[in-house]
């Protein structure tokens, strides 16, 4: 009997990547600003059907990196697209679930955020002219490299982003916010004057704004209603951040209070980063203690060894002090217990890798040498 042979093309990857995204549950990941006198915080859930290993990362400056793309990192096929190294120009805090460079959002010490939600419909651009960035490493790149919104839609189109269904949200010290959505294989930005409310959840920002404009306050009659578990969290979300006062709470333990409404019973990370401060306040489902990290109080040169603290540590308050220097073996071990739950939440995330005929252990592999090939640029 002939074996069936798959194509390893990039085209063969986007396809084989929509099958499995499209069998794949979706959990009401959140992110909005809240911005209220000199505070401009930032808001996250992550939200999955089980447990997301995952580390906090302090990432250096002057340290040079080569672009990937998802195609690549499944394949084990070089990227025939240009090519594309950077050297970082900012230090930065991220939280990351498949291992160090790959991060789920963060901030860096410029004041920029970027983070991720699940959307179905994105289909990334297809561009063989531009460089290729798998979209968790273009999450990095905008972090090394960038300070504003501005900069950061600027660049979105110097790229073709891969990998599976998210959108994104950014934000700096600043107030500005974008959406960033790719659609039948097009760059859709909502910034300035069209994210008049600065949220996003799992469906289309203007999808969102559509079903907001039904709601009281916003333009319509229906009462909004923050004990209804079956409200859109968008309206819930739009209704708290324009209601808000620094008279009610301070306004980190008023961005908690937002993301515990937005909830939904599958959180397993919550955090807030303070852009003008560069402070991150963060908790999990298996650590449920708040703790805190300060980007100030690092000294993050590239000649400096490279941190990382276990997102899910028993540790509670300020841990800057607990973070411990990075190592291959440890690098390597969190991404094996990352993707492995991947295919426990994911179950036909395995039949991608029989069809695409890469193994677990390729996998983990190509994601935890990354790092190792990075190098200091003094």
């Amino acid at each position: 009997m002939r074996k069936l042979r798959i194509n390893k093309s990039p085209r063969w990857i986007l396809v084989l990547t929509v099958l499995w995204l499209a069998g794949s549950p979706v959990f009401p990941c959140s992110t909005f600003m809240l911005k209220s006198g000199k505070a401009v915080l930032v808001g996250h859930n992550l939200d999955e059907y089980g447990h997301v290993p995952g580390v906090v990362a302090v990432n250096k400056r002057n340290t040079a990196k080569t672009a990937l793309s998802w195609a690549a990192l499944l394949s084990g096929k070089p990227d025939v697209t240009p090519p594309l190294d950077w050297v970082s120009k900012y230090a930065s805090v991220t939280f990351n679930s498949l291992g160090r460079e790959f991060p789920d959002g963060g901030m860096n010490e410029a004041g920029l955020f970027i983070g991720e939600m699940t959307l179905r419909e994105t289909r990334f651009p297809s561009d063989p002219a531009k460089p290729k960035l798998f979209m968790c490493l273009w999450m990095q790149y905008l972090l090394d490299n960038f300070e504003t919104v501005a900069q950061v839609v600027e660049s979105a189109a110097a790229v073709a982003v891969d990998g599976w269904g998210w959108h994104f949200f950014a934000a700096d010290k600043t107030g500005n916010t974008a959406s960033l959505e790719f659609l039948n294989g097009a760059l859709v930005v909502h910034a300035g004057e069209t994210i008049p409310v600065p949220v996003l959840g799992n469906s289309r920002y203007e999808e969102e704004m559509t079903r907001l404009a039904l709601y009281s306050g916003f333009g319509g009659e229906k009462p909004v209603v923050l004990e209804d578990r079956e409200m859109p969290r968008f309206v819930q979300a739009a209704h708290m951040l324009k209601a808000y006062s620094p008279t009610i709470k301070p306004p980190v333990d008023y961005a908690f209070d937002v993301l515990r409404q937005m909830e939904r019973g599958n959180t397993q990370w919550s955090y807030v980063c303070d852009l003008k401060n560069q402070e991150a306040f963060f908790w999990t489902a298996k650590s449920a203690s708040g703790k805190s990290v300060r980007l100030k109080n690092f000294d993050p040169g590239c000649e400096m060894p490279s941190l990382f603290l276990d997102i899910h540590a028993e540790l509670q308050g300020d841990v800057s002090r607990e973070f411990r220097e990075y190592s291959p073996a440890a690098n390597r071990e969190h991404v094996r217990q990352a993707w492995e739950a991947v295919m426990k939440i994911s179950p036909p995330f395995k039949a991608l890798l029989m069809m695409s005929r890469t193994t677990k252990e390729e996998l983990i592999e190509r994601f935890a040498a990354y790092a190792d090939e990075t190098r200091c640029v003094k």
